[in-house]
């Protein structure tokens, strides 16, 4: 059985695309890997929507809209707080997207904003389809993509601690068989050659096979050593020399390290695990919290008070933790596996540990002061653990109880000493700050809200990139304030505590991790912690309620749990009363947005909560859009004839010839398929015969003596219009 030439075309161009998906793909790997974009899946998926809507040929505009509609949903679902149904979030982008393009014009790159960063990384890979379509489709040749893919992870490879070996593997297997496959083609294509069934399969067979030995080959030969020097070592002497001459440029790896007496400076990402954990929900650890600000960095006075216990020890017992009937606590388990080896125990912040058990039998000390948990050997040395299990309470917090504290009781001198210290000679402009943020507001609680909120605004950007040191004689919060106002989680978490020590509330800088993303390990779903996702965040005390996590840096949420009872209490009194007006009702719609209850937390801060949501959303979307689609696609005989006729009727010139085709292409659809071998005049007979004209072989004739005689297209247009048009209506008919 001979397979036809259509067929082969069509099943060949389905293969093409989905090994070209897998090259792109191969290209956001290590995107994954050697910075902190997250949720990479998002942009495959994009990858695979676009090169579905080049497949089934949707019509450009269409596609622009489609297009559009899923990066818009995707920057909202990473960068947005609101809910999809909430535009508020649109206004928003809008406004960021309006001085993203200033920045650009400004030649300013490197302020640009990360919302802005992620629209153009999906316009990139827009670009990236349609190319991958036209090599396809058009030029009927990827051998250019599949070398600048070999280039692209052999340099990655070679400069930066991804790993290309079984990269480079998939890319050649992929593109030997995109290449022989290609070769098959167009000897079909081009040759108009009819190759039998069994032919093909026989062709693939030999192809799969060679690409086999090839591999196979390739791992067996025997491998000869470096024949040149490596040139790396060479590239960082210099690269070392640079950092040493100029310390505004030095750059250090994102991760946990015990000396922060030095901030700033520009940080790497790193995708290396730290530990897993199987929490039942996601929310920050902590590992210690430092209280001495030095004006360049955070340091701790050396702990002398600590208390011991043992492992498996009920906590409550050593009367550490004192929790007030006013916090409602919510007990939680969960098994922690570290892949890298620290002594300190991983907590949950703003969590009462009530139990640490290990496998070894070991000791713990527990520094109050710093929030530190060590483990350690009878003989007192420290002890790395691979594995432990936590019991802990994880507390929600009442707004309107937080809102009673408005200034320190009496037995809080000792405690405000050690947290509102700040250095001698802090810059003025730092105490006005707080002042001026703060002298709305009556209590602690709004306080902090309003100089954690200050840090939302549109002049503070996110970024570890490019990041000074502060000059010797310069404060490092100061210069975050007032000068640069672009940093990481240090620079916001440390200017927040100077700015609510500075309006004396105390307040105390914290270290550790954020929950991680979700992942699978040994069957089990549980959150992968890497080096990335090491952060700092603030914590206030509240009298007769204790440590209260809050999250200045910008796109972080801080994962933990508020509710307001008053506002309960007022929602149950107006649900018996006369509603009230629409103002009133707006009113009380912000003010529930502005402190969410628990149940409502998380919707407001995610957007679509998690995940799931957005891959729930994003799958009605693709299948609403291939639905449309399809439904185009198989009624396009109805609707062409009339979109080609409105595109045509305004035209003037030499446009006859590619009408005349366009016609063509349009009876195939109505079913009038051409034989092979069949001339023009003949067909266009067959035409008029079906359809009781003679339209088209008047256009017949008029298009023969302008190819063969070379007859100028001048004016010919206007002339068969009329019996164009009025075949493109039958053919729709």
């Amino acid at each position: 059985m001979n397979v036809t030439t259509e067929k082969l075309e069509r099943f060949m161009h389905v293969l093409m695309y989905v090994f070209g998906l897998l090259l792109i793909t191969e290209w956001l790997r290590p995107v994954d890997r050697l910075t902190d974009t997250g949720n990479i899946i998002i942009f495959i998926l994009f990858l695979l929507y676009s090169l579905l809507l080049h497949y089934f040929r949707i019509h450009w505009s269409i596609r622009f809209i489609l297009i559009s509609a899923y990066i818009m949903i995707s920057l909202q679902f990473l960068h947005s707080k609101e809910a999809l149904y909430q535009l508020a979030w649109l206004n928003g982008f809008l406004a960021d997207f309006k001085g993203n393009l200033g920045f650009i014009y400004d030649g300013n790159w490197d302020l640009i904003t990360n919302p802005f960063r992620t629209f153009l990384f999906f316009v990139l890979l827009w670009l990236v389809t349609y190319l991958i379509h036209y090599w396809v489709m058009v030029r009927q040749s990827i051998f250019f993509f599949f070398m600048l893919t070999v280039i692209f992870i052999s340099v990655l490879d070679t400069f930066t601690p991804y790993a290309g070996d079984s990269a480079m593997i998939r890319i050649i297997i992929i593109g030997f068989l995109m290449l022989g496959l290609l070769s098959l083609l167009r000897l079909t294509i081009q040759e108009r050659i009819k190759f039998p069934m069994a032919s093909i399969n026989k062709w693939i067979l030999m192809l799969t096979g060679m690409i086999l030995v090839s591999v196979l080959v390739g791992f067996a030969a025997p491998k000869l050593s470096p024949q040149w020097p490596d040139p790396v070592p060479y590239i960082t002497s210099y690269s070392d020399k640079a950092v040493k001459e100029d310390g505004d440029s030095k750059r250090k790896s994102v991760g946990y390290d015990e000396d922060d007496s030095d901030l700033g400076g520009s940080i790497e990402p790193d995708s290396s695990i730290v530990f897993y954990n199987n929490a039942p929900a996601g929310h920050y650890w902590k590992v210690e919290n430092k209280n001495i600000y030095t004006g360049k960095g955070w340091v701790s006075i050396p702990a002398t008070e600590f208390h011991t216990f043992s492992n498996g020890q009920d906590m409550a017992t050593l009367d550490i933790y004192d929790v007030p009937e006013l916090v409602r606590t919510e007990e939680m388990s969960a098994k922690v596996s570290m892949t890298e080896s620290y002594s300190h125990i991983l907590h949950p912040q703003s969590g009462n540990v009530k139990k640490i058990e290990g496998k070894n039998g070991q000791d713990f000390k527990y520094y109050q002061d710093m929030d530190k948990f060590i483990s350690e050997q009878g003989n007192g040395e420290r002890l790395s653990m691979k594995e432990y299990e936590l019991v802990y309470d994880m507390p929600s917090f009442d707004i309107a109880e937080l809102r009673k504290v408005m200034e320190p009781d009496d037995s809080m001198d000792l405690l405000m000493e050690k947290n509102t210290q700040l250095p001698e000679g802090l810059p003025n402009r730092i105490f006005e700050l707080a002042s001026r943020l703060t002298r709305n507001e009556t209590n602690w609680y709004d306080k902090a809200k309003a100089i954690e909120d200050y840090f939302d605004g549109a002049e503070f950007i996110y970024s570890k990139d490019d990041i000074p040191y502060p000059e010797s004689n310069q404060d490092y919060v100061d210069q975050f304030l007032f000068d640069t106002q672009i940093g990481y989680c240090d620079n916001f978490s440390t200017a927040m505590v100077v700015l609510l020590r500075a309006a004396n509330i105390p307040a105390r800088w914290v270290k550790g991790y954020t929950e991680g993303e979700k992942s699978i390990l040994d069957g089990e779903s549980v959150y992968k912690v890497t080096n990335n996702n090491a952060h700092s965040w603030v914590e206030v005390y509240f009298s007769g309620i204790g440590w209260i996590p809050f999250e200045p840096t910008k796109g972080f949420n801080g994962e933990v749990e508020f509710y307001d009872s008053e506002l309960k209490q007022e929602a149950i009194k107006n649900a018996e009363e006369t509603p009230t007006n629409e103002e009133q009702t707006k009113k009380e719609t912000r003010e529930r947005q502005d402190t969410p209850d628990r149940e409502t937390q998380s919707s407001v801060k995610t957007g679509f909560g998690n995940m799931e949501g957005f891959l729930k959303w994003t799958a009605i979307t693709l299948s609403a859009a291939l639905i449309f689609a399809s439904i185009g696609y198989f009624l396009r005989r109805k609707w062409i004839p009339h979109l080609q006729i409105l595109r045509y009727r305004k035209k003037n010139g030499a446009h006859f010839s590619t009408a005349y085709l366009i016609l063509l292409k349009q009876l195939k659809r109505a079913g009038l398929v051409r034989p092979e071998g069949q001339t023009l005049r003949e067909y266009a007979a067959y035409v008029d015969a079906v359809y009781d004209t003679d339209e088209m072989s008047e256009l017949t004739a008029g298009y023969e003596l302008m190819i063969y005689r070379g007859d100028a297209e001048d004016g010919e247009w206007k002339h068969f219009q009329k019996g164009w048009e009025s075949l493109m209506r039958k053919t729709s008919s």
